[in-house]
Protein backbone atom coordinates (compact mmCIF):
# COMPACT_ATOMS: atom_id res chain seq x y z
CA UNK A 1 0.00 0.00 0.00
CA UNK A 2 1.30 3.45 -0.88
CA UNK A 3 1.38 5.78 2.10
CA UNK A 4 -0.50 9.09 1.98
CA UNK A 5 2.77 11.06 2.15
CA UNK A 6 4.26 9.10 -0.75
CA UNK A 7 1.09 9.55 -2.81
CA UNK A 8 1.24 13.32 -2.28
CA UNK A 9 4.87 13.35 -3.36
CA UNK A 10 4.06 11.44 -6.57
CA UNK A 11 1.24 13.85 -7.44
CA UNK A 12 3.57 16.81 -6.88
CA UNK A 13 6.27 15.23 -9.04
CA UNK A 14 3.79 14.65 -11.89
CA UNK A 15 2.64 18.28 -11.65
CA UNK A 16 6.16 19.65 -12.12
CA UNK A 17 6.89 17.25 -15.00
CA UNK A 18 3.75 18.43 -16.82
CA UNK A 19 4.64 22.04 -16.07
CA UNK A 20 8.09 21.67 -17.62
CA UNK A 21 6.65 19.96 -20.68
CA UNK A 22 4.25 22.86 -21.26
CA UNK A 23 7.13 25.30 -21.78
CA UNK A 24 5.58 27.70 -19.21
CA UNK A 25 8.16 27.39 -16.49
CA UNK A 26 8.29 29.51 -13.34
CA UNK A 27 10.32 32.33 -14.82
CA UNK A 28 10.13 36.10 -14.46
CA UNK A 29 6.65 37.24 -15.32
CA UNK A 30 4.86 33.95 -14.55
CA UNK A 31 2.93 35.08 -11.54
CA UNK A 32 5.77 35.37 -9.02
CA UNK A 33 6.15 38.58 -7.05
CA UNK A 34 8.21 41.19 -8.91
CA UNK A 35 8.86 44.59 -7.34
CA UNK A 36 6.27 43.91 -4.65
CA UNK A 37 3.43 42.97 -6.99
CA UNK A 38 2.38 39.92 -8.96
CA UNK A 39 3.86 39.86 -12.43
CA UNK A 40 1.86 39.31 -15.61
CA UNK A 41 1.75 35.82 -17.15
CA UNK A 42 4.75 34.78 -19.24
CA UNK A 43 4.34 36.10 -22.80
CA UNK A 44 5.09 32.70 -24.30
CA UNK A 45 2.03 31.38 -22.47
CA UNK A 46 -0.28 34.38 -22.89
CA UNK A 47 -1.30 33.59 -26.48
CA UNK A 48 -1.87 37.27 -27.31
CA UNK A 49 -0.44 37.26 -30.82
CA UNK A 50 -0.55 39.81 -33.62
CA UNK A 51 1.10 40.52 -36.95
CA UNK A 52 2.99 43.80 -37.43
CA UNK A 53 1.43 45.47 -40.48
CA UNK A 54 3.12 48.89 -40.26
CA UNK A 55 6.11 50.46 -38.51
CA UNK A 56 5.36 54.09 -37.66
CA UNK A 57 8.65 54.86 -35.93
CA UNK A 58 11.21 53.15 -33.75
CA UNK A 59 8.89 52.66 -30.78
CA UNK A 60 5.42 52.52 -32.38
CA UNK A 61 3.90 49.92 -34.69
CA UNK A 62 0.48 48.97 -36.03
CA UNK A 63 -0.64 45.38 -35.52
CA UNK A 64 -3.47 43.12 -36.69
CA UNK A 65 -4.56 40.75 -33.93
CA UNK A 66 -4.70 37.02 -34.59
CA UNK A 67 -7.78 35.24 -33.14
CA UNK A 68 -7.11 32.55 -30.57
CA UNK A 69 -8.03 31.37 -27.08
CA UNK A 70 -6.62 34.61 -25.59
CA UNK A 71 -7.92 36.86 -28.41
CA UNK A 72 -11.68 36.36 -28.53
CA UNK A 73 -13.89 38.07 -31.15
CA UNK A 74 -16.35 40.68 -29.89
CA UNK A 75 -18.23 43.03 -32.18
CA UNK A 76 -15.82 44.59 -34.67
CA UNK A 77 -12.79 43.71 -32.57
CA UNK A 78 -11.55 41.38 -29.85
CA UNK A 79 -11.38 40.94 -26.10
CA UNK A 80 -7.93 40.15 -24.75
CA UNK A 81 -6.74 39.57 -21.20
CA UNK A 82 -4.65 42.15 -19.34
CA UNK A 83 -3.28 42.14 -15.76
CA UNK A 84 -6.10 44.44 -14.66
CA UNK A 85 -8.83 42.58 -16.53
CA UNK A 86 -10.21 42.24 -20.08
CA UNK A 87 -9.12 44.81 -22.68
CA UNK A 88 -11.29 45.67 -25.70
CA UNK A 89 -9.27 46.10 -28.91
CA UNK A 90 -10.01 46.68 -32.57
CA UNK A 91 -8.84 44.26 -35.25
CA UNK A 92 -5.99 46.67 -35.98
CA UNK A 93 -4.33 48.83 -33.31
CA UNK A 94 -1.36 51.12 -32.80
CA UNK A 95 1.02 49.75 -30.18
CA UNK A 96 3.47 51.94 -28.28
CA UNK A 97 6.37 50.00 -26.78
CA UNK A 98 6.50 50.35 -23.00
CA UNK A 99 9.62 51.76 -21.38
CA UNK A 100 11.43 53.08 -24.47
CA UNK A 101 11.58 56.38 -26.35
CA UNK A 102 13.07 56.34 -29.84
CA UNK A 103 14.19 59.55 -31.59
CA UNK A 104 11.63 61.37 -33.73
CA UNK A 105 11.58 60.74 -37.47
CA UNK A 106 10.24 64.19 -38.39
CA UNK A 107 7.03 65.39 -40.01
CA UNK A 108 4.11 67.43 -38.66
CA UNK A 109 6.39 70.36 -37.88
CA UNK A 110 8.93 68.26 -35.98
CA UNK A 111 12.63 68.06 -36.73
CA UNK A 112 13.74 64.53 -37.40
CA UNK A 113 17.25 63.24 -36.92
CA UNK A 114 19.70 60.64 -38.05
CA UNK A 115 18.88 58.13 -35.33
CA UNK A 116 15.15 58.64 -35.69
CA UNK A 117 15.39 57.19 -39.18
CA UNK A 118 17.84 54.51 -38.07
CA UNK A 119 15.57 53.48 -35.19
CA UNK A 120 12.56 53.20 -37.52
CA UNK A 121 14.57 51.18 -40.05
CA UNK A 122 15.79 48.84 -37.31
CA UNK A 123 12.26 48.21 -36.03
CA UNK A 124 10.98 47.78 -39.59
CA UNK A 125 13.70 45.26 -40.40
CA UNK A 126 13.05 43.28 -37.23
CA UNK A 127 9.25 43.38 -36.92
CA UNK A 128 7.45 44.23 -40.17
CA UNK A 129 5.19 41.34 -41.28
CA UNK A 130 6.36 39.26 -38.33
CA UNK A 131 4.09 37.60 -35.77
CA UNK A 132 4.76 38.98 -32.30
CA UNK A 133 3.50 38.31 -28.79
CA UNK A 134 2.19 41.17 -26.66
CA UNK A 135 2.54 41.48 -22.91
CA UNK A 136 0.65 44.16 -20.98
CA UNK A 137 1.42 45.98 -17.76
CA UNK A 138 -0.80 47.86 -15.30
CA UNK A 139 -1.92 50.61 -17.73
CA UNK A 140 -2.93 49.26 -21.15
CA UNK A 141 -3.50 52.54 -23.09
CA UNK A 142 -1.87 55.98 -23.20
CA UNK A 143 -3.60 59.35 -23.45
CA UNK A 144 -3.59 59.07 -27.26
CA UNK A 145 -5.49 55.78 -27.17
CA UNK A 146 -2.52 53.65 -28.24
CA UNK A 147 -2.04 50.24 -26.67
CA UNK A 148 0.97 50.04 -24.37
CA UNK A 149 2.80 46.74 -24.52
CA UNK A 150 6.02 44.80 -24.32
CA UNK A 151 6.68 43.19 -27.68
CA UNK A 152 8.23 39.75 -27.98
CA UNK A 153 9.78 38.45 -31.17
CA UNK A 154 9.84 34.73 -30.51
CA UNK A 155 11.36 34.66 -26.99
CA UNK A 156 13.22 37.98 -27.29
CA UNK A 157 11.89 41.15 -25.65
CA UNK A 158 12.14 43.62 -28.52
CA UNK A 159 11.91 46.65 -26.21
CA UNK A 160 15.22 45.50 -24.74
CA UNK A 161 16.79 44.78 -28.15
CA UNK A 162 15.97 48.34 -29.28
CA UNK A 163 17.71 49.79 -26.23
CA UNK A 164 20.70 47.46 -26.47
CA UNK A 165 21.26 48.53 -30.09
CA UNK A 166 21.36 52.18 -29.00
CA UNK A 167 18.26 53.23 -30.95
CA UNK A 168 16.18 54.39 -27.98
CA UNK A 169 16.38 55.73 -24.43
CA UNK A 170 14.64 54.26 -21.41
CA UNK A 171 11.35 56.08 -20.81
CA UNK A 172 10.16 55.06 -17.37
CA UNK A 173 6.44 55.62 -16.91
CA UNK A 174 5.00 54.33 -13.61
CA UNK A 175 3.11 52.18 -12.86
CA UNK A 176 4.28 50.24 -15.95
CA UNK A 177 7.50 48.97 -14.35
CA UNK A 178 7.34 45.23 -14.99
CA UNK A 179 10.62 45.10 -16.95
CA UNK A 180 12.24 48.29 -15.60
CA UNK A 181 15.51 46.71 -14.43
CA UNK A 182 15.93 44.64 -17.58
CA UNK A 183 15.41 47.66 -19.84
CA UNK A 184 17.70 49.85 -17.77
CA UNK A 185 20.48 47.26 -17.92
CA UNK A 186 20.23 47.19 -21.73
CA UNK A 187 20.49 50.99 -21.89
CA UNK A 188 23.53 51.06 -19.61
CA UNK A 189 25.27 48.52 -21.83
CA UNK A 190 24.59 50.64 -24.92
CA UNK A 191 25.80 53.81 -23.17
CA UNK A 192 29.01 52.17 -21.97
CA UNK A 193 29.73 50.91 -25.49
CA UNK A 194 28.75 54.18 -27.20
CA UNK A 195 26.34 52.34 -29.46
CA UNK A 196 23.87 54.17 -31.67
CA UNK A 197 22.71 57.55 -30.42
CA UNK A 198 24.94 57.30 -27.35
CA UNK A 199 27.97 57.83 -29.58
CA UNK A 200 26.79 61.41 -30.30
CA UNK A 201 24.55 62.28 -27.37
CA UNK A 202 25.67 65.31 -25.36
CA UNK A 203 24.85 65.78 -21.68
CA UNK A 204 24.37 69.10 -19.92
CA UNK A 205 26.76 69.86 -17.06
CA UNK A 206 25.58 70.54 -13.51
CA UNK A 207 23.28 68.88 -11.01
CA UNK A 208 19.69 68.02 -11.87
CA UNK A 209 16.61 67.23 -9.80
CA UNK A 210 14.61 64.10 -10.47
CA UNK A 211 10.99 63.40 -9.63
CA UNK A 212 10.93 59.97 -8.04
CA UNK A 213 7.24 59.55 -8.94
CA UNK A 214 7.36 60.45 -12.64
CA UNK A 215 11.04 59.67 -13.41
CA UNK A 216 11.47 63.10 -15.03
CA UNK A 217 14.54 65.22 -14.23
CA UNK A 218 14.67 69.03 -14.19
CA UNK A 219 17.09 71.91 -13.97
CA UNK A 220 17.16 73.42 -10.45
CA UNK A 221 15.34 76.54 -11.65
CA UNK A 222 12.55 74.76 -13.53
CA UNK A 223 8.99 75.92 -12.77
CA UNK A 224 7.86 72.31 -12.85
CA UNK A 225 9.96 71.04 -9.94
CA UNK A 226 8.30 68.29 -7.88
CA UNK A 227 7.36 68.58 -4.22
CA UNK A 228 10.33 68.31 -1.84
CA UNK A 229 9.33 64.81 -0.73
CA UNK A 230 9.59 63.54 -4.32
CA UNK A 231 12.92 65.17 -5.22
CA UNK A 232 16.09 63.20 -5.82
CA UNK A 233 19.35 64.97 -6.73
CA UNK A 234 21.77 63.75 -9.39
CA UNK A 235 25.31 65.08 -9.81
CA UNK A 236 24.86 65.22 -13.58
CA UNK A 237 22.31 64.72 -16.34
CA UNK A 238 24.11 61.52 -17.33
CA UNK A 239 23.65 60.10 -13.82
CA UNK A 240 19.93 60.76 -14.08
CA UNK A 241 19.72 58.96 -17.43
CA UNK A 242 21.70 56.02 -16.02
CA UNK A 243 19.06 55.77 -13.28
CA UNK A 244 16.24 55.56 -15.83
CA UNK A 245 15.05 59.19 -15.72
CA UNK A 246 14.21 61.31 -18.78
CA UNK A 247 14.45 65.07 -19.33
CA UNK A 248 11.77 67.66 -18.69
CA UNK A 249 11.10 69.10 -22.15
CA UNK A 250 10.26 72.57 -20.85
CA UNK A 251 13.56 73.24 -19.05
CA UNK A 252 16.08 71.33 -21.17
CA UNK A 253 16.88 72.90 -24.51
CA UNK A 254 18.66 70.74 -27.07
CA UNK A 255 21.98 71.63 -28.59
CA UNK A 256 22.30 71.79 -32.41
CA UNK A 257 24.08 68.44 -32.34
CA UNK A 258 21.27 66.82 -30.36
CA UNK A 259 18.55 68.31 -32.54
CA UNK A 260 20.21 66.80 -35.60
CA UNK A 261 20.92 63.39 -34.12
CA UNK A 262 18.58 62.76 -31.19
CA UNK A 263 15.32 64.58 -31.83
Amino acid sequence: MVSRGCSSFVRLLVFFVLLSMSGCGLQSGTGQLTGGREAAPAPSCSGISARVVEVIDGDTVSVAFLPGPAVRPKGEGYIISGPQGPVQVFQREKVRLIGVDAPETGGKGQTGGLFGVKARNYTRQMLLNRVITLEFDVVSRDRYGRLLAYVYLEENLFNRLLLRAGYAQVYTSPPNLLHFEELLTAQRQAMESGRGLWGVRDFNAGRVIGNRRSYVYHRPGCTGLPALINRVWFDSEKDAVLAGYHACKSCFSRSPQEVGNWR
